[in-house]
């Protein structure tokens, strides 16, 4: 059997969310999880979220966006949860189903336990749509720098800093000027492989690459931790480890790696809906690629080229 599940993941002006302790005799009695439910025959994901919101907590959504769709496996059953970020709503949020209702803050949540399926959401919430990657040596500096301040303009809040043709003295100097613009606009910038000069430049991140994931026994502290993957063997790895999230290619064609197969969506869909760790997708993708990714279970889009276009 298939069941589709709308999520409403509401969000406070505290950047709080909403959880309810499921009730006897619901299975999973005691269990925390997001507002949500069931998607009719008929309904589309909207309409169920409109429905099971003013159902569960008395209140009528008016802004959200969709966000990303996830799939599971439990008791014979295949699960398809289409979370919702939830922004604004009218009326008083009030138990109407004999739950309890709580607001806490999603990295450091003070109920529980929660349900597993929304165990990836805490990983996910603070994560971007898009996880732009250097790319100097298609560009000039000025043109690049234009590029950087015209898409923070446009919303974007990560960089990567990555940089295979430049030598480290070069690497390093590029690296506190992304950080100079970055910083005050509150853009996280992640530094490709170098933890020691992360450290250093005060960068807020490491990127690994799938060979430093391979031979890292530890992440690093007080530093998001990102990696690239190719397979699936990989993404345990990075798992078992607690990366903070993943990039996955490549899943077209690329100009950069012309002779790899791509992944496809299929096989990707597979592979990200196995583990609990956000995963962007790469490879020959857009900013337009980004609903599709999202339908896929991705978290969003990691792009070298497209992004600064």
């Amino acid at each position: 059997m298939h069941v589709n599940v709308s999520v409403a993941v509401l969000i406070n002006n505290n950047r709080q969310v909403l959880l309810g302790q499921r009730p006897h005799p619901k299975s999973w009695e005691g269990w925390w999880e997001f507002p949500g439910g069931k998607i009719e025959k008929g309904e589309t994901s909207v309409d169920a979220l409109y429905r099971e919101i003013d159902e569960e907590i008395g209140v009528k959504i008016t802004q959200f966006k969709k966000w990303v769709i996830r799939k599971y496996s439990h008791g014979g059953n295949d699960i398809t949860l289409h979370f919702f970020k939830v922004y604004g709503w009218e009326g008083e949020v009030t138990s109407k189903e004999n739950q309890k209702l709580v607001w806490t803050h999603l990295q450091n949540p003070n109920v529980s336990p929660i349900l597993p399926a929304n165990l990836f959401i805490q990983k996910a919430f603070d994560l971007p749509k898009y996880y732009a990657i250097t790319n100097l040596s298609e560009t000039s500096k000025k043109v690049f720098f234009n590029q950087l301040q015209n898409r923070i303009s446009n919303g974007l809040k990560m960089i990567q800093v990555r940089e295979k043709n430049i030598s480290f003295d070069e690497f390093k100097i590029f690296s506190n000027e992304v950080i100079k613009i970055c910083k005050p606009k509150g853009v996280k910038v992640i530094i490709n492989s170098d933890v020691n000069l992360a450290y250093e430049i005060k960068a807020d991140g490491v990127h690994l690459r799938s060979k430093d994931l391979i031979s890292i026994k530890k992440i690093p502290k007080n530093l998001i931790v990102s990696a690239s993957c190719h397979t699936q063997e990989e993404i345990y790895i990075a798992e078992k480890l607690n990366i903070n999230f993943l990039v996955l290619s490549a899943i077209k064609k690329t100009l950069s790696h012309p002779d790899i197969k791509p992944i496809g969506w299929d096989e990707f869909e597979k592979i990200v809906n196995r583990v609990n760790t956000p995963i962007y997708a790469l490879g020959g993708l857009g900013v337009n690629d980004y609903s599709v990714a999202l339908e896929n279970g991705a978290i969003g889009i990691a792009s070298q080229r497209s992004i600064w276009q």
